[in-house]
C-alpha cells in the first residue's frame, strides 16, 4: 500500500491518504481493497473509509481495521488552557454501513450493518509531577462521556465518567493512585449497542499508542479481549507507581537505556450492579514493567512487559502476558 501525507508549513492543515491491498486469498475479494483518507483543520477532523485497515494489526491482538464504510466528522475545542490546568472538549458523529463488527469492540458482532453514532466528551487534567520523574505524579483527572447509537430504528443512549486522584509517596518519583469509572446505557442486554466491554491489557505487540493501557476504564488483564459485558458498570482500580531505576550507562550514545519503571494495579468490576438478577463481580490484579530507550540519538522507544491475572467473582478466571514496543 501507500501513504501520503499533505500539510501546509505551520502546519494548520493536514490531509493524510492511506491506499492498500491484501493479497490473502483467503479472505472476501470485496474486503481485500482498503482506503483511509483524513483531514484536519484548526480543531476540525474529517475522515472518509473503505474496508479501514491499520499497520499496527499486524502485530495484534488489538484489530482496529473494520471492514465497510465510515464517515465520520469531529470537533475539537480547548476551553481551559492554563497548564497544568486544561478542559477539552471533544465532539464526534460517525456513520457506518456493511459492518459486521462494533466500531470500539473488535470480538462484538454487529446485529445490523447499518449504525449511526454520536458522542461528546469533556476531559479535564490537573496533574503534577517532580523534577525526575518519568510519569505524573498527583493531581486529578476526569472525564465524562455522552454518546448515542441509533440502529434499525432503535437509538441507545450511553453516558459514561471516570475521575482519577494522585498522591505522590514519600520515596523519590513515586505515586499512588485511585482510578474509578462508571457507566450506563438504556436498551436490551441481548443489544450488542446497549453494553460496555472489557478485557485484556490491550498492546500490540509493535504499537503506537499509550503504554498504560490497564488505566482504560475497558481494560481488564486477565480476560480475553470484549469478553465481560454489561449494560453498566462501576470499577475502581488502585495503581502504585514505583521509583523509577536511572540508566544512565547502559548501552551506547546511538542506542542506549534512559529507565526502567515498575508498577502494579488492582482493578474491581461490576457489570450490572442496579439488576440483581445479572449483576456480576469481576476483579483483575498485576504488574508492569517499562523500559524506555533512545535509539540514533533522538528517537525514543517503550519496551513494557506485564502480566495479570482476573477473577470472576472468587474464582480464577485465567492470566495474560503482555509484551509490547511501542515505536516512535
Amino acid at each position: 500500500g501507500y501513504r501520503v501525507n499533505i500539510e501546509d508549513p505551520l502546519p494548520f492543515a493536514r490531509i493524510g491518504i492511506t491506499a492498500a491491498w491484501t493479497p490473502d486469498t483467503d479472505l472476501k475479494r470485496e474486503e481485500r481493497g482498503h482506503l483511509d483518507v483524513t483531514y484536519e483543520y484548526l480543531g476540525w477532523r474529517a475522515q472518509a473509509s473503505w474496508n479501514r485497515s491499520d499497520f499496527y494489526d499486524i502485530f495484534g491482538p488489538t484489530i482496529r481495521s473494520r471492514k465497510g464504510y465510515a464517515l465520520k466528522l469531529g470537533r475539537d475545542e480547548t476551553l481551559i488552557y492554563d497548564e497544568p490546568r486544561r478542559l477539552d472538549l471533544k465532539l464526534d458523529v460517525a456513520a457506518y454501513t456493511k459492518i459486521d463488527a462494533l466500531p470500539d469492540y473488535q470480538n462484538v458482532g454487529a446485529t445490523f450493518d447499518r449504525l449511526l453514532s454520536a458522542q461528546a466528551r469533556l476531559y479535564y487534567t490537573h496533574v503534577q509531577r517532580s523534577i525526575g520523574a518519568v510519569d505524573d505524579e498527583q493531581g486529578m483527572t476526569w472525564e465524562l462521556a455522552a454518546s448515542a447509537n441509533h440502529a434499525n430504528g432503535d437509538t441507545v443512549p450511553q453516558v459514561r465518567g471516570g475521575l482519577d486522584l494522585g498522591i505522590a509517596l514519600p520515596l523519590p518519583n513515586s505515586s499512588i493512585w485511585l482510578r474509578s469509572a462508571a457507566g450506563a446505557s438504556r436498551g436490551k442486554a441481548e443489544d450488542p449497542f446497549a453494553n460496555f466491554y472489557f478485557g485484556g491489557f490491550g498492546n500490540n505487540y509493535i504499537d503506537n499508542r499509550a503504554i498504560k493501557r490497564y488505566r482504560e476504564y475497558y481494560a481488564l488483564p486477565g480476560f480475553e479481549l470484549n469478553e465481560v459485558a454489561g449494560r453498566s458498570f462501576a470499577r475502581a482500580t488502585v495503581e502504585v507507581n514505583a521509583p523509577p531505576v536511572i540508566l544512565d550507562a547502559v548501552g551506547t550514545p546511538s542506542l542506549h537505556a534512559v529507565f526502567l519503571r515498575p508498577s502494579a494495579f488492582a482493578t474491581a468490576l461490576w457489570t450490572d450492579p442496579n439488576h440483581a438478577d445479572s449483576r456480576k463481580r469481576y476483579a483483575s490484579i498485576g504488574a508492569q514493567v517499562d523500559l524506555r530507550f533512545n535509539v540514533l540519538h533522538w528517537y525514543e522507544m517503550t519496551l513494557s512487559a506485564g502480566y495479570g491475572v482476573g477473577y470472576r467473582g472468587s474464582k480464577r478466571a485465567g492470566d495474560e502476558w503482555m509484551i509490547s514496543l511501542k515505536i516512535l
